[in-house]
């Protein structure tokens, strides 16, 4: 079941689709709740989908995809419209993965770090970013899909929430004090 996971994967990082097609769908014309039903049938584990006072999902991709560790999935709270997917993989898929991105969606754009090493490719596709990095600090690639309105739009609603709503919040939701 990993191998197939894996190349299908592979496959559609390989094969020549639009950008904003991720797990076969379309994601700049899905909701939050036809990703999730799309992301769960890979056969991704759920370790938290955003509610109230969560603003991504987190998936454990590891038991069905070997070279998969984690899938954060980030929406527009009020349209739950896509706003960014981030994909940790292991920090020695890099080379591998940047070939086949490559392959997919053509040279990126280079950004330079502080140090050599540090480099962050880049691509803009039909309206989608995406960002491919290593992170030498946790031993991790990452792989970033976003839709810049969309994560705008999140990253405002989280700065509200934050300012009106976080202490109520914690004062009559969380159940770990």
């Amino acid at each position: 079941m990993q191998r197939i996971l894996f190349t299908l994967l592979l496959l559609l990082l390989t094969k020549p689709l639009l950008a904003f097609e991720l797990f076969g769908t379309n994601i700049n014309n899905t909701d939050r709740d036809q990703l999730r039903g799309i992301i769960r049938n890979t056969g991704a584990n759920v370790v938290r989908e955003a509610g109230d006072d969560n603003w991504y999902d987190i998936y454990d991709m590891s038991a069905k995809f070997e070279q998969g560790k984690r899938l954060f999935v980030g929406y527009e709270k009020t349209a739950g419209r896509f706003a960014f997917a981030e994909y940790q993989l292991p920090y020695d898929y890099f080379d591998m993965m940047l070939l086949r991105l490559k392959a997919k969606y053509g040279e990126p754009v280079v950004r330079y770090g502080r140090y050599d090493s540090d480099k962050l490719y880049a691509w803009n596709i039909d309206g989608i970013d995406i960002r491919f990095t290593q992170d030498w600090n946790r031993n991790i690639s990452q792989l970033v899909y976003s839709q810049p309105e969309n994560l705008i739009a999140l990253k405002q609603g989280y700065q509200q929430f934050k300012a009106g709503q976080f202490s109520e919040s914690l004062k009559t939701k969380e159940t770990y004090f």
